[in-house]
């Protein structure tokens, strides 16, 4: 496996994926931390320039990289990128050609070339992706590919993909933690995941379950007011609802209210897939 980097920030390091952005009607441009704070930091993006999306990332005219980092802050590179993505999630893209182009926690892409380990992959979650012969892929914080066997699972099975877990075709969830490790959660009684997000679903009960580091899954205590029917935008790691009010989930799986000076009734972009 050939590696290359092809951008470099130096900042300092957390643990998770949960880095994100939305754009609004008028390009601006807010960004979330892991912590699940926003931020405005003067970012505009021009909506009839975005050619493609990711949970941590966006791409302007096929040229212009946007990362978001792991403290909130956005990063604009010109580089040369593919003119095809055949697949992409929450902190990964993939060109024709099978090559995976991987963003860690610091923004730093990291080009995978001649992967032959990508050869049949056909299911694609938000940092990790499934194999027609039952392998495992994992892009961890580091930006680092890492390949192991299912075990007690076949891709064949898995039906919904989500940020940070899956759900097979009889209702078992399954989460990803930040190392890579798969966890079952098939004994516990979750209904069939409706609304996902990266880091938090909510499934067919109306219960929004979310996803800590460590892979463990939670219903967490909710800010008051908060009510998951009302939810109408989800984002790698936040939800928006009907009134505009913007509810944020931490690596720890913990939710909370924020507050913004912008009606978030007119986002236009969320950092979903």
């Amino acid at each position: 496996m050939k590696k290359i980097v092809v951008l470099f920030l130096v900042l300092l390091s957390f643990n998770s994926f949960s880095q994100s952005h939305l754009i609004l009607d008028d390009g601006v441009t807010l960004s979330f931390d892991v912590n699940g704070y926003v931020y405005d930091l003067g970012h505009y993006t021009p909506l009839n320039r975005l050619t493609a999306k990711g949970g941590q990332f966006l791409v302007e005219d096929t040229n212009v990289l946007v990362t978001v980092d792991e403290n909130g802050l956005l990063h604009r590179k010109y580089e040369i990128l593919p003119k095809q993505f055949i697949s992409k999630g929450m902190n990964y893209f993939i060109n024709e050609k099978d090559e995976l182009f991987a963003i860690d926690q610091m923004g730093i892409v990291h080009l995978y070339e001649e992967q032959e380990k990508l050869k049949g992959m056909n299911k694609f979650g938000g940092n990790y992706i499934f194999t027609e012969n039952d392998e495992f892929h994992f892009i961890n914080r580091n930006g680092e590919m890492i390949t192991q066997p299912l075990e007690g699972i076949k891709t064949d099975d898995i039906l919904i993909l989500g940020g940070q877990y899956f759900m097979t075709v009889r209702g078992g969830v399954f989460t990803v933690s930040r190392d890579g490790k798969i966890i079952d959660h098939q004994q516990e009684r979750i209904g069939v995941i409706a609304k996902k997000g990266g880091n938090f679903f909510i499934d067919s009960f109306g219960i929004l379950y979310t996803v800590a580091q460590d892979g463990s899954l939670k219903i967490p205590m909710l800010p008051q007011g908060l009510n998951t029917t009302s939810i109408i935008k989800l984002g790698s790691n936040y939800l928006i609802d009907l009134e505009g009010r913007l509810f944020t989930v931490d690596l720890e799986g913990q939710v909370w209210e924020r507050w913004t000076d912008y009606d978030l009734r007119d986002v236009k972009v969320t950092s979903l897939k």
